[in-house]
């Protein structure tokens, strides 16, 4: 049996999960602050992942409320340094780029020998084509990872576009074996206006993900309902580094440029670790 067909072996039991149950599940569990239920939980996931609460604003994992306070904890002023200004665009979050590239005849790589569309992602051939022959870049982000998300560079939240969808795993293994994982699975796609001109943040739901959360939406604003929705935003401008939004559990954030904008860094490679804050493009002049 080829690589390619174990994976989608391995992932099949995926599909025929009750997935929508099981994360509302999760939820439910998560926000409970009964303390019999969030301090096992917690106390079990630091034993499963390498999560640094010395990073942490709060690096106690007693003073949590329940899980979800936890998993979605902040950092401490100063963990993350953002690259001069030099750069366009900083690192959104924490976690491990997956793949990066240009967007080719409006399509992303998913992994190797498998692509995706843009206009399916974003749920909008309009902003595709604004896109086309630009660059898209890719970052999943692990358990144990913080989970806030930020503004590549200075912006204002112009255009939303919430995407109900299925909630596979967005593991490694699962991107390989799921065709069009990320236009599967429930998302959110934001536009993002800046000095330089648009750039999409998509963050891609997943399996026990309970919810994204915005900044402009706020917490009721977790789910993107039975149908796919869009609103132009009248949101304020997010300064470079500033939070933008929160996965309640861990899932995928991805970056779509134009072609006019600069390159993705040479450094930059499939599997690297990236951090808030750090350099995505070349410094400029």
């Amino acid at each position: 049996m080829s690589a390619a067909w174990a994976d989608r072996v391995a992932v099949w039991p995926q599909y025929l999960l009750p997935q929508q149950l099981l994360t509302r599940t999760a939820w439910s569990i998560s926000k409970s602050r009964r303390r019999w239920i969030s301090k096992p939980l917690i106390a079990g996931f630091r034993r499963l992942f390498p999560v640094n609460l010395g990073e942490a604003a709060v690096p106690d994992p007693g003073a949590y409320g329940c899980f979800n306070d936890f998993f979605t904890r902040a950092l401490r002023p100063n963990a993350r340094t953002l690259a001069d200004s030099r750069h366009r665009l900083i690192s959104p979050c924490d976690g491990t780029l997956s793949q990066l590239g240009r967007i080719e005849a409006g399509r992303l790589i998913q992994a190797k020998g498998m692509h995706y569309s843009a206009t399916a992602l974003l749920g909008s051939e309009d902003w595709a084509g604004r896109f086309a022959d630009g660059y898209f870049l890719t970052i999943y982000l692990a358990p144990y990872d913080y989970h806030r998300v930020h503004v590549p560079l200075s912006a204002r939240p112009v255009e939303e576009f919430r995407i109900p969808g299925r909630l596979f795993s967005v593991s490694t293994r699962t991107s390989r074996g799921v065709p069009g994982l990320f236009t599967r699975n429930e998302r959110m796609a934001v536009i993002l206006e800046s000095e330089y001109g648009p750039v999409a943040l998509v963050m891609v739901a997943a399996l026990l993900v309970a919810g994204i959360e915005t900044v402009w939406g706020g917490p009721d604003d977790r789910r993107p309902g039975p149908a796919p929705r869009h609103r132009q935003l009248d949101a304020e401008p997010l300064v470079r580094g500033q939070e933008l939004g929160r996965f309640h559990w861990g899932s995928t954030v991805i970056l779509l440029t134009p072609p006019d904008f600069p390159a993705w860094s040479d450094d930059l490679q499939p599997g690297m670790v990236v951090r808030l804050g750090q350099a995505l493009t070349p410094a400029e002049s």
